[in-house]
């Protein structure tokens, strides 16, 4: 009888618990290999396209998004941009980044965005990255591109974080970016983040 006395208010606050929304959404997130409350979408985009593409990921699963902004902005000519990047790519530069993450520690996974640039992660991508000890995080790398698919990124960011855990890239075609939300919700619901 004293056993029932000891258990029963633990187990009436399990019940109560049970019944609220946090819990239901935590047994929901059970079913699944990632928690979409400890997820953060980081992303830089220039044209466009790969925002588009953040944003679809942002709707589908409620995480938290940052665009990843350098403390100097590209230059809005292509040919210009084209010329800053072969220098930050030949000299090895990591723009400097108006963007930080004060919380890093509250995230296991981050989904990670990028224009493909000369068949390379762009430099501030590489350049966030780099300013985080990511060990023992999931990434989940997504790129637009102009036909080369995910190119060499994805073994750039491994270059990066050789302590964190790579997941299945997303590669969508710029110009399909606006079209890409069955291709992004299909790649969530593969990689365990929304249910198909």
């Amino acid at each position: 009888m004293n056993i029932i006395k000891f258990l029963l208010p633990a187990f009436l606050a399990v019940l109560v618990a049970c019944t609220s929304g946090n819990a239901e959404e935590k047994i929901r997130n059970n079913d699944t290999t990632i928690n979409t409350n400890r997820t953060l979408i980081v992303y830089f985009s220039w044209s466009g396209n790969t925002r588009t593409v953040a944003n679809i990921i942002h709707e589908l699963t409620s995480s938290d998004i940052m665009e990843i902004e350098s403390e100097e902005p590209y230059p809005d000519v292509y040919n210009e941009v084209v010329a800053r990047f072969q220098n930050e790519r030949d000299n090895n530069i990591l723009p400097a980044l108006r963007t930080q993450v004060e919380n890093m520690d509250a995230y296991d996974t981050l989904i990670v965005g990028t224009p493909i640039w000369g068949g390379l992660l762009s430099p501030p991508v590489k350049s966030f990255l780099a300013g985080y000890d990511l060990s023992g995080k999931k990434i989940l790398p997504f790129c637009t591109h102009g036909g080369s698919g995910t190119a060499q990124s994805v073994d750039n960011i491994r270059e990066v974080c050789p302590d964190s855990e790579i997941l299945q890239p997303l590669a969508v075609y710029g110009s399909r970016a606006e079209n890409s939300r069955n291709e992004v919700e299909e790649w969530l619901a593969e990689i365990g983040l929304i249910k198909d």
